[in-house]
């Protein structure tokens, strides 16, 4: 049941280092094989250019999750802005920005900010939800 009012919002901030270059994080991010790798949706489709939709399926706890939204921006090798929409953001278009930066050139940080997220038990679970994912991730490219 939901613990805000309809209105209710929050935002989040998901942040990891990751052993991999900045261009092969972003590549994972927006190269339909490597996302397919390590966010592992049960289906996809991907067109990453700036006002182009994408569609992912995934399962999680037991059920299939659909998530879709639009490019807003995209500046290789350090930011990817899309929207996100599904179930859990109750139709709404909630905001998500990847920003990569570098240290060395080798080693990449990752900071996931995720905006207009309903307040309620189900829009909460999307800190989880990309905390496992930026772990994929890491796992993936590094």
């Amino acid at each position: 049941m939901p613990t805000g009012s309809p209105e209710a919002t929050f935002d989040l901030t998901v942040s990891r280092s990751i052993n991999a270059s900045p261009q092969a994080v972003f590549r994972a991010w927006t190269d339909p094989q490597q996302f397919r790798r390590w966010f592992e949706p049960t289906q996809l489709i991907m067109h990453p250019e700036k006002n182009d939709l994408y569609f992912i399926e995934v399962q999680w706890e037991g059920r299939s999750w659909a998530h879709y939204g639009r490019y807003l921006q995209i500046e290789a090798p350090r930011l990817l802005k899309f929207t996100w929409m599904s179930e859990a953001t109750e139709g709404r278009d909630t905001v998500v920005t990847v920003e990569l930066s570098s240290r060395d050139g080798k080693r990449t940080d990752v900071r996931l900010t995720h905006v207009g997220i309903p307040d309620n038990q189900l829009g909460r679970g999307h800190e989880e939800g990309w905390k496992q994912g930026l772990a994929n991730l890491a796992k993936t490219v590094e």
